[in-house]
């Protein structure tokens, strides 16, 4: 990945490798001075290594990737030259799958990504994929009731729209999905990312709705799953078809977890 991002070529831009194990400071970290390895604890997910990464840079511009989508080989001059106006907080890239991606593999692609693995450009839009986008640090750090729980973009993204801040595309920042789960470790943390989400958009609901949400929260998978499908369109119906088992059995788990977050929600209000 570091070799790809080229920090000797960019030194105007910092690098910080934040990290769970003790050999992944890479080599390449020593030779660079502009490059931090940030370490992290054990039980830390995706989006707790992201916080400490955002808490450590230096910069006003903070652009986050994960080990399983490696930019390509333009990306960091790219990322150089891209434009955030102002009222922007993010704006986020596409992704291609590997070409030799397994049925597992392509189901966790689409189930993430289906929605940018077209190269385009938009001025604003709902949301964007933290794996592959740039943001306003001074605007994630204006949420600080949400900086304990990790960088859960989903939460920081409704917050930036209730401020009136926008969120772009751009065809610039282009990665290639490898995926690096086996099943069950993906089906852990769709139960995981789906509790907080329900939790988060539990959060700003009035109580009436989240009881009648929380009612009809058995739909949620079919309701998941019918939109991987609308996005992944004609083009990728062979590949949804292909990997159709596994996108089943991780609707199911996001769909528990994420009624598990609208549920421990309620039951907070009413015991209150």
């Amino acid at each position: 990945m570091l070799a790809r991002l080229a920090p000797a070529a960019h030194p105007r831009l910092e690098f910080l490798v934040c990290h769970k194990e003790p050999s992944d400071p890479l080599a390449v970290l020593e030779r660079n001075e502009n490059c931090r390895a940030i370490a992290c604890p054990p039980t830390a997910r995706i989006p707790h290594m992201w916080r400490d990464g955002i808490l450590a840079a230096r910069g006003e511009r903070v652009a986050l990737l994960s080990a399983h989508c490696i930019p390509c080989a333009s990306w960091s001059a790219n990322l150089e030259r891209l434009a955030m106006p102002p009222g922007t907080a993010g704006v986020g890239g596409y992704f291609s799958n590997d070409p030799t991606a397994s049925a597992l593999d392509t189901a966790i692609f689409l189930l993430r990504y289906a929605q940018f693995c077209t190269p385009r450009d938009r001025d604003a839009i709902a949301h964007i994929a933290a794996d592959n986008a740039v943001y306003r640090r001074s605007a994630i750090l204006d949420c600080p009731e949400l900086l304990p729980q990790g960088f859960w973009e989903t939460d920081y993204h409704r917050q930036f729209a209730a401020r009136g801040l926008k969120l772009q595309l751009t065809s610039e920042l282009e990665v290639i999905h490898t995926n690096r789960y086996t099943s069950p470790e993906f089906a852990a943390q769709r139960r995981e990312h789906g509790f907080e989400f329900g939790r988060g958009r539990a959060r700003v609901m009035s109580t009436a709705r989240l009881t009648l949400l929380a009612a009809a929260a058995p739909a949620i998978p079919a309701v998941l799953l019918a939109k991987v499908l609308r996005r992944a369109g004609a083009s990728g119906a062979a590949r949804a078809i292909y990997a159709f088992f596994h996108l089943t059995y991780f609707a199911l788990s996001w769909g528990l977890g994420e009624t598990r977050g609208l549920w421990s929600e309620l039951r907070s209000r009413v015991a209150a």
